[in-house]
């Protein structure tokens, strides 16, 4: 079966990550992806990772397996009019460039409007377009991690921010407006809407990521902060380094559930006896002696011996693991984290997967990543009705690669 948005004809003009997550994902579900690049392509291509030879990085590949790419000079009156042109034939438009650079170029939703009444428009900033630095240029580690509290709410003990995983905030944006365009599609069809605006920003995604914490500080007036591990007032949800040095993390949120049967576990019947930790607001009371207790126990033993007599008593716990652990872990791969995408040859390479599977509409990425202006050629003859003596003109002007 086709994945749930074949058929359905998407212009991306989107550059890093934020934006081109967004059609990655739009691209695995089976829309047809047109990638608009200038003539010196995305800037992600130029981004390389430690250890990494290829032309393309694996960043790239991960957010543009499957598009198509188009290189084109929208500053010229024709490369724009070839922009209309397209935005005539989809159904979706999304972008991450400032808005304001998008009005200049005439890629604004008015503009694209006027063009195509049924176009959905998607748009992706940092601080959001009513926002006073809604022009401000920004990454996600400055909108999603620093300003928005992640950070601080993850400083290090001494107070230094940690820094951020790459990414993390533009892939769950892309996620949510990937999300977002899927229902204004399914509101179309419904003769609901025409087309219409779809926005979202890294600081709203980072507001929602937060929203136990924010919610909290909003209706109660408590700021969260950064509990040491030693403090956590549920011991029994927290992490304890074994014999072996490594580490399990304790899940039993209902510690009072699970108390008598996990000191009988841990062979501790002096902790069932101890009143300071006769029950949940006991324990949270006096969380710092219980923890310091369960680490000089739990250092006893070694992992294995542990998540053994843990698993035979239906004690809740997880191992904290190396991303090497993780790929050789068969929860990871079972629970379909792994894809294979054609490597253009033949044959097919393993990424990780979009984070949404279907029953029936099911979904593959059918082509790697593209070289930039791969298939400008074959979007302006085969989308466009171009003829070949106008391409060579438009390359001669360097309008397209």
């Amino acid at each position: 079966m086709p994945g749930p948005l074949a058929n359905i004809k998407v212009i991306e003009l989107a550059v890093w990550f934020a934006g081109p997550a967004i059609g990655g994902i739009l691209s695995d579900w089976g829309a047809d992806v047109v990638k608009i690049e200038p003539l010196i392509g995305d800037p992600l291509r130029g981004l390389s990772y430690a250890g990494e030879t290829r032309e393309l990085s694996s960043g790239f590949e991960l957010d543009n397996r499957g598009k198509r790419s188009m290189a084109i000079d929208l500053s010229k009156p024709e490369g724009k009019e070839l922009g209309y042109e397209l935005i005539k034939t989809a159904d979706v438009f999304f972008s991450n460039i400032r808005y304001s650079g998008l009005e200049r170029l005439g890629f604004d939703y008015d503009s694209l409007r006027s063009i195509n009444q049924d176009l959905i428009f998607g748009h992706v900033s940092g601080f959001g377009l009513e926002s006073d630095d809604s022009d401000r240029p920004t990454f996600d580690v400055g909108a999603f991690w620093a300003r928005s509290g992640f950070a601080a709410l993850l400083k290090q003990r001494d107070g230094s921010p940690t820094t951020p995983r790459g990414a993390m905030g533009d892939h769950a944006t892309g996620a949510n407006m990937a999300g977002g365009i899927a229902a204004a599609l399914l509101a179309r069809e419904r003769g609901l809407t025409r087309g219409q605006f779809v926005s979202t920003s890294l600081t709203r995604t980072a507001a929602y990521q937060l929203g136990q914490d924010m919610n909290q500080a909003i209706r109660t007036g408590v700021t969260p902060r950064m509990v040491p591990r030693e403090d956590q007032r549920n011991p029994l949800m927290n992490a304890y380094k074994t014999k072996d040095a490594r580490w399990i993390w304790l899940l039993m949120l209902e510690s009072d559930r699970f108390w008598e049967r996990f000191v009988h576990v841990i062979a501790a019947p002096e902790l069932a006896k101890d009143d300071r930790f006769q029950s949940s607001l006991k324990r949270a009371a006096n969380c710092s002696t219980l923890t310091a207790l369960l680490d000089g126990i739990l250092a006893r033993q070694t992992f294995s011996y542990w998540t053994n007599e843990f698993d035979a008593d239906d004690i809740w716990w997880a191992p904290v693991q190396e991303i090497d652990d993780v790929l050789r872990d068969s929860a990871f791969f079972d629970a379909g984290c792994i894809v294979a995408v054609p490597d253009g040859s033949g044959g097919t390479v393993d990424m990780v997967a979009s984070p949404i599977d279907f029953s029936v509409s099911s979904w593959a990425p059918e082509t790697p990543a593209p070289q930039l202006g791969a298939h400008t050629e074959l979007i302006l003859t085969d989308d466009l009705g171009v003829n070949w003596e106008t391409i060579a003109e438009l390359k001669t002007k360097g309008v397209i690669l």
